[in-house]
């Protein structure tokens, strides 16, 4: 029997290997901490937050928020309702995350609100920036719509790996390789006042735009300027 990538079996089954693989190999790396003093104090303080990272830095989050939220409730991420949303919101759920459905075209506010929910009730949350299709590095005004609808602070989030592959996709997509060291960087804390509308809210997005291009550049460079430091005297 031939397993084409539409084959029931195939859509069933492929989330939990996907899940179970990256549980192994993220295992062989080894990981630390690039993390703002305020955006630890008020994590570990257990107040909801709302995470944030471009698309292509997705993976690695995924696995690392259990250091954290082991023994709280899990974090709600929203996924597109396309085929391959669905398959990464399968693979979210395997990994211990309530996941809400929707895009810009389809049921996307819905999903949103309900997020807002989850969050007001306490719990933590996670969103893609740049969305299910970008484009690339360009924040979607649902995030900021969400942080202040729910009125807890943005986190923004950013991936080093020293040793990856970077796929020719639409967002450049970053996969970390077995064995490497792995940095996970968050940048200070962005509000968003419940009064923020029209130009405000859009000031407030061109901002955290800027905050994730600075971490994005950072955990490109993280690795070589690490190793420069090292030789400096």
């Amino acid at each position: 029997m031939t397993l084409r990538f539409e084959h029931t079996l195939w859509r069933r089954w492929a989330p939990v290997l996907v899940q179970k693989l990256v549980q192994g190999y993220l295992r062989s790396c080894s990981t630390e901490e690039a993390i703002s003093p305020a955006t630890r104090e008020l994590v570990l303080s257990g107040r909801p937050v709302l995470y944030t990272a471009w698309h292509c830095h997705l993976l690695f989050p995924l696995t690392y928020a259990r250091h954290y939220y082991r023994g709280r409730p899990p974090l709600a991420l929203m996924a597109s309702p396309s085929r391959d949303g669905e398959f990464i919101a399968e693979v979210a759920r395997g990994l211990g995350f309530e996941v809400r459905q929707g895009s810009r075209n389809k049921g996307g506010g819905q999903a949103l609100r309900d997020i807002a929910d989850y969050a007001r009730r306490g719990h933590s949350c996670g969103v893609v920036a740049d969305g299910s299709r970008g484009p690339a590095r360009v924040v979607q005004k649902g995030v900021v719509f969400l942080a202040r609808l729910a009125q807890i602070p943005i986190i923004p989030l950013a991936v080093a790996a020293r040793w990856k592959k970077v796929f020719d996709t639409w967002d450049r997509f970053e996969l970390p390789l077995p064995l490497s060291r792995i940095v996970i960087m968050a940048g200070d804390p962005l509000w968003v006042p419940y009064q923020a509308r029209g130009a405000a809210l859009e000031s407030l997005r061109l901002e955290l735009e800027a905050r994730l291009n600075d971490l994005c550049h950072q955990s490109q460079v993280y690795f070589s300027s690490a190793k420069k430091n090292s030789r400096t005297p």
